[in-house]
């Protein structure tokens, strides 16, 4: 007859998570045209744990997910730290056109006056240890458009870290 220790080992294996201890990949975009990741950049873990929810999308004319960023940049307005400027953040996500590009910046207070995405903001806010966080508006094409928020972090160089989500907008 198994013991008690025994039968308890059996019921905590079987009430296992099973993707635990297993490698776990952040999800990329592969529909925009835009990059959202440098090699050798982290994503933060608050970010990569915001971005794997499946409840978490941004509501348009079609609700999508939140992606990661997390991409190398030395800071804004000739290096001295902070984010990019319009021009500079089309070139960081890779525009063909970044002179020519559609970028609005927004505050995220008007970005998100209905208060749906405040968990997103904080979570960005979090990665960024408090700095300042922006959205910014890119235009892809006549009802589409993507959504990025985001942050400036030190170390290695900087980075904009964050989320960014498509908006479908007729």
């Amino acid at each position: 007859m198994a013991s008690d220790d025994d039968y308890l080992a059996f019921l905590n294996k079987a009430n296992q998570d099973p993707s635990e201890g297993r490698a776990t990949t952040t999800a990329t975009d592969t529909n925009s045209p835009f990059k959202i990741t440098s090699a050798g950049v982290a994503v933060p873990r608050v970010l990569q744990a915001l971005t794997r929810r499946e409840d978490l999308v941004y509501v348009s004319d079609a609700d999508e997910p939140f992606f990661p960023v997390a991409l190398r940049f030395g800071g804004g307005q000739g290096g001295g730290g902070g984010l990019p400027d319009e021009e500079e953040f089309a070139k960081l996500i890779g525009h063909e056109a970044p002179e020519k590009a559609e970028v609005e910046i927004l505050d995220p207070v008007d970005w998100d006056a209905q208060g749906q995405y405040t968990e997103v903001v904080d979570a960005v806010r979090e990665a960024g240890r408090g700095s300042d966080v922006r959205v910014y508006r890119v235009g892809r094409d006549g009802v589409r458009v993507e959504y990025w928020v985001v942050t400036w972090v030190e170390g290695d160089g900087g980075a904009v870290v964050g989320v960014k989500a498509l908006g479908v907008e007729s």
